[in-house]
C-alpha cells in the first residue's frame, strides 16, 4: 500500500537538493499520505518553451503535470537529464510490484511532478 510521510519526504528533499538547479524555486508536498508532489514554481528558463512540439500545448495558464514515464517525449538534452535525475531522486526508497493484468497495485508511494500550480502560474525569473 502506498504510504508517504514527513520523514520520507525529508530524505527525498535532501536528494532533490542535489539534482535540482539551485536557481529554481520548488516545493515538495505530501498528498493523502500516499503521493509525493514536486511543484516547480519558477526557473531562469521558460520550461514550457523548451518542451518538444508534440508535448507542448498552448498552455496560457502556465501549469502542467509532467508524465514521469514520458520525459523523453517532453524534453531534450540537459533538461531531459535534469528531469530524469529529479524523477529518480523522487523514487528514492520506492518500489513498484504492481501487476496491471490482475489489477494489483503495490507501490511505495506515488510521484507527481508539476510545473506551476492551477492557482499560481509558473514564472520565468
Amino acid at each position: 500500500m502506498a504510504y508517504m510521510n514527513q520523514e520520507k519526504k525529508a530524505i527525498i528533499a535532501a536528494q532533490l537538493k542535489k539534482v535540482i538547479p539551485s536557481n529554481w524555486k520548488w516545493s515538495l508536498a505530501v498528498h493523502h499520505h500516499s503521493t509525493l508532489i514536486l511543484t516547480i514554481s519558477a526557473a531562469p528558463i521558460d520550461l514550457f518553451k523548451h518542451m518538444k512540439p508534440s508535448e507542448y500545448r498552448s498552455n496560457t495558464d502556465r501549469y502542467t503535470q509532467l508524465n514521469k514515464y514520458r520525459l523523453e517525449h517532453t524534453f531534450d538534452g540537459a533538461l531531459l537529464n535534469t528531469f530524469k535525475a529529479i524523477r529518480d531522486a523522487m523514487n528514492t526508497g520506492n518500489w513498484d510490484k504492481s501487476d496491471i493484468m490482475t489489477d494489483y497495485f503495490d507501490v511505495g508511494h506515488y510521484v507527481n511532478i508539476n510545473i506551476g500550480k492551477w492557482n499560481k502560474p509558473f514564472e520565468v525569473i
